[in-house]
């Protein structure tokens, strides 16, 4: 069995960083009107103002309990993804930026878990990256990334709250 673990918002408290009343606007935008993508432009580029978000984002209340239940079960891995390029001053170069911070945030603050061959950080949709079978577990805090995941023959397990994400994981 493998686990797939998202970082901002499952490893890492993103939502205790980000600007404050914004959360909203670190979602998918297709449904978004031109106020609201203009508004998460703004969003991701005052995170990308300052230079030490990523590596001060602090780890998610409770998450180690959760790799330690995991880790009895399978491997683990972490799969996040970044920000596309066209939030950003910086482009493709802020992106790759993104890239290295999370993963020296990974490297920094999970040793005990994972090392560099057990992260992967890309740009596109998930469950089409891994092509998951019914024993790779994503979890994950947003909804239409279990989704995906799921249509692509994976398990999800909604990251909500601590205790029942570890009763998720027990159970397999």
């Amino acid at each position: 069995m493998i686990f797939y673990f998202d970082m901002d918002g499952v490893l890492a408290d993103f939502d205790s960083s980000a600007p404050k009343n914004s959360q909203a606007l670190n979602h998918p935008s297709e449904s978004m009107s031109d106020t609201e993508k203009q508004a998460k432009r703004q969003f991701w580029q005052t995170i990308e103002q300052n230079k030490n978000f990523w590596r001060n984002i602090p780890l998610f209340p409770g998450i180690k309990d959760v790799l330690k239940s995991a880790q009895t079960k399978g491997e683990l891995f972490v799969l996040t993804k970044t920000p596309g390029a066209k939030h950003f001053i910086g482009g493709q170069d802020y992106v790759n930026f993104v890239t290295k911070e999370k993963i020296d945030w990974i490297l920094k603050n999970m040793p005990e878990f994972f090392d560099e061959k057990h992260i992967i950080v890309c740009d596109g949709k998930k469950g089409a990256l891994i092509n998951p079978t019914a024993t790779d577990i994503l979890i994950d805090d947003r909804a239409e990334n279990i989704t995906e995941w799921e249509q692509h023959n994976g398990r999800g397990i909604l990251f909500d709250e601590i205790s029942r994400v570890i009763k998720e994981i027990n159970k397999l």
